[in-house]
């Protein structure tokens, strides 16, 4: 009866999926660069990581708008159904990692620049200590982002002389949008959903000039949808007559025990 009641009892898994890109840059002219996507997805037992989560630089290839710093995608697909996202720039010498409860980790060190182009005389660029955004999902289903800014505005420099024309909240509200008039529009932490328990954040969306000057897209994060995978019996259905014919056989033994008692007791009386 053990081994009928095992092979009926289910295996729960839970699977879980995130991935990470940190920037990418629509240059003038139409050519792409991009750091690429990094992508963590897990059955319930094991784990498997496909792209770059630190690319270098130079995986952007000959595009002149970021020059120095750090690009950071990190992914992590847990084995319980969790899984978490972070991606971003930080300055040269930082870095972006995910921490065992799914956090993220930014590690700032000194700056990062943006340079967007020319408008008339003044070079418009985007600087910061940071910028990344990050999610987390469950397979319950529920997910959660956000995006963090230090210290980020935008810049004009005309002869040498660099002004702030705008200076970002540090943990923007969701869906914020601001500018300058006919030079950019942004949207910070921009979230989208596919369905519940799915989200995407992107930290920074930013068109210079209408996207004629330069469009960059800073840290995007999706985690999910995470799901309870089905049931899976213990022993696999081609080992279940094998488990049912030993069920039956310490049956019959057992039966046979008693019966055999039964007979002697009868005997005595």
């Amino acid at each position: 009866m053990a081994l009928v009641v095992l092979a009926a009892s289910p295996a729960m898994a839970d699977t879980s999926q995130a991935s990470a890109s940190a920037l990418r840059i629509s240059l003038v002219g139409g050519g792409l660069a991009s750091s690429g996507t990094a992508t963590a997805t897990n059955d319930g037992t094991t784990e498997s990581i496909s792209g770059n989560t630190n690319p270098p630089l130079s995986v952007l290839g000959s595009q002149s708008v970021i020059t120095a710093g750090v690009l950071g995608q990190a992914v992590h697909a847990f084995n319980d159904g969790t899984s978490a996202a972070c991606a971003g720039v930080v300055g040269a010498g930082g870095a972006i990692t995910i921490g065992a409860g799914g956090s993220c980790l930014v590690t700032p060190s000194g700056s990062v620049v943006l340079t967007l182009g020319l408008s008339g005389p003044a070079t418009i660029a985007i600087e910061a200590e940071e910028i990344y955004s990050s999610c987390t999902a469950t397979s319950s289903p529920s997910a959660t982002g956000t995006t963090v800014l230090s210290n980020a505005r935008i810049t004009s420099t005309v002869a040498g002389v660099t002004t702030t024309l705008l200076s970002l909240p540090a943990n923007p509200a969701p869906n914020t949008t601001l500018g300058v008039p006919n030079v950019l529009d942004i949207t910070l932490n921009e979230q989208t959903s596919s369905t519940t328990g799915q989200l995407s954040v992107t930290a920074l969306d930013l068109s210079a000039l209408a996207g004629t000057l330069a469009s960059v897209t800073i840290g995007l994060s999706s985690c999910g949808p995470n799901a309870i995978a089905p049931p899976v019996s213990v022993i696999p259905l081609a080992g279940m007559p094998v488990a049912l014919g030993l069920g039956a056989l310490a049956s019959g033994i057992g039966g046979g025990i008693v019966l055999l008692r039964r007979r002697r007791a009868d005997a005595r009386a």
